[in-house]
Order: C-alpha cells, then structure tokens, then sequence
C-alpha cells in the first residue's frame, strides 16, 4: 500500500467516525473535482437558475449523509470517480426536470424584453373575478342595511380615504365616536 492510499484510508476512517476536521479535509481535496465535473454537465439555459455551488453542496451533503459507505472506497481514485458521477446525476436529474418537463421547463420562458419585439404577450392583471365582486357587493349591502344615516356616511368618508378627525368635522360627532363605531363595524365584518 503506498503513502497516499495509507493516508487517505486513515482520512475515510476519521469521517467515518464523524471528524469535522477530516470532512473539511476532504472538501479541500475533492472540491475543485466536484465543481469543475458541476460545471461541465451544467446546461447554458439552467446557468442562470442555479449556481454550480449549489449541486456541489448537494453532493456533500449526499456523501457525508452516508458515511458509513465511505469504506467502499480503497483508493482516492474511486473516491473521486463517486463523486464526479454523484454531481453527474444530480445535475443530470435537474436538467432533465428543467428541460423535459413541463411544469419547470426553462423552454417555455420568455424574457419581458421578447415579448415586447415578438407576438403580443398579456400579462395577467390581478383584477377581482366576477364572483369575488358579487361577494364584496353582497357583503357591502349587508354592511350598509340597517346603519343610521350618520354611520353611513362615516363609512363612506373612510372608504374615501378622510381621516377619523376630518370624518368627525364633517358628521359634526367627536373623533373618538368615530373611531369606536369604525372599530366595533370592523369587530362585526371580520367575525
């Protein structure tokens, strides 16, 4: 067995035995592999979705979830080949969701500034639909039925944007009336 393979299987034993020191050791080692293999298998259209970092991280996390495999591995060579077809398959399982599915596929989207030079694209306006206005209106009338005059106009006046004190100079009534009756109205609308 010669230096190198000693050493790295005494670098295995200690991750296997849950050294920090011995993780990060490992990371510096075979990090720029892992990276550069990210890197490579990264599709152009998925580079501004993800960072290589982030399949990186996740190959870390895979490999030191299952430390108690790392014993498979004899040589730094078999090692390094796990991790470069672990980021293989985490990259390649990313670009495929992204590319061939439809629910995320990176295909289908267009860029604002594509829209404007090609076909005319709408975009969606959060207006009510006709049930949420049938709703608000049904909801309005039952607030409204019933209230005095005075109480109707204080909602008015406060839909309409007017403070409580210019609600008060206008109904002629104290700024803390209007402050109670807009307080007990919304205790009643909310319950």
């Amino acid at each position: 067995m010669t230096q190198q393979e000693s050493d790295f299987c005494e670098l295995m034993s200690r991750i296997r035995s849950g050294s920090e020191e011995a993780a990060w050791e490992l990371v510096e080692r075979y990090g720029e592999q892992v990276r550069r293999a990210v890197r490579r298998l990264l599709n152009q259209r998925l580079r501004s979705k993800f960072d290589s970092l982030d399949f990186v991280q996740l190959v870390w996390s895979s490999l030191f979830r299952a430390r108690t495999r790392l014993d498979r591995f004899d040589r730094p060579e078999e090692l390094a080949a796990f991790l470069v077809t672990m980021a293989r398959n985490k990259v390649g399982m990313e670009v495929r969701r992204r590319l061939s599915t439809a629910k995320y596929n990176v295909n289908r989207e267009r860029s604002i500034e594509e829209g404007k030079s090609g076909a005319c694209m709408e975009i969606a306006g959060r207006d009510p639909l006709p049930i949420e206005v049938a709703i608000a209106r049904e909801r309005w009338e039952g607030i409204m039925e019933g209230q005095p005059e005075r109480y109707r106009r204080i909602i008015e006046l406060r839909l309409q944007g007017h403070t409580c004190q210019e609600i008060a100079d206008s109904v002629q009534i104290a700024e803390c009336t209007v402050r109670r009756y807009l307080k007990r109205l919304s205790r009643k609308t909310v319950g």
